[in-house]
């Protein structure tokens, strides 16, 4: 039976460190390049991303225990399932990133999802300093809401 407790949570961070892994947030590995490395300077790296779909406790008590464990990592939320600012908050200290899905919200109109785009993530930026974006999928939706980059640059935001 799989486990997806905190405690099998913390067993699983405390294993990382145990055998020299650095953690990393998406932004440090991918910007970065990696380069943030232990104090051994070694190449064992582990990036540690979570997608916020529901259970908000669930991510604020993953996010408390990896500070008390000095890791770092970046949480995705959406809007507006899980876009809760008081939470958010509480998350900082880590990367806060934006999970999107605005092709599928705005039915394949990619002008629509653009200002939508634009409108969410501006409202992440008033609480959080938003560097990294996750798309997430829309299995009921006939559009993939990676295909927005087909005809806009994410660099552009």
């Amino acid at each position: 039976m799989r486990d997806f407790t905190v405690n099998k949570y913390e067993e699983l961070c405390l294993a990382l460190l145990d055998t020299g892994y650095t953690p990393l947030t998406v932004y440090s590995y991918l910007v970065l390049g990696g380069q943030k490395k232990n104090n051994n300077n070694n190449n064992k790296l582990v990036v540690l991303r979570h997608d916020i779909d529901r259970k908000l406790g669930n991510a604020l008590r993953m996010a408390e225990l990896e500070h008390e464990l000095g890791i770092q990592s970046t949480y995705y939320f959406r809007v507006p399932y899980t876009f809760k600012p008081d939470i958010i908050r509480k998350i900082l200290g880590h990367e806060v990133g934006y999970h999107y899905e605005v092709l599928s919200k705005a039915k394949g109109d990619y002008e629509k999802a653009i200002e939508l785009f634009e409108q969410e993530l501006n409202e992440f930026r008033r609480i959080a300093d938003v560097k990294t974006i996750s798309m997430h999928g829309s299995p009921l939706s006939k559009y993939d809401n990676r295909d927005l980059w087909k005809r806009y640059d994410f660099k552009e935001f």
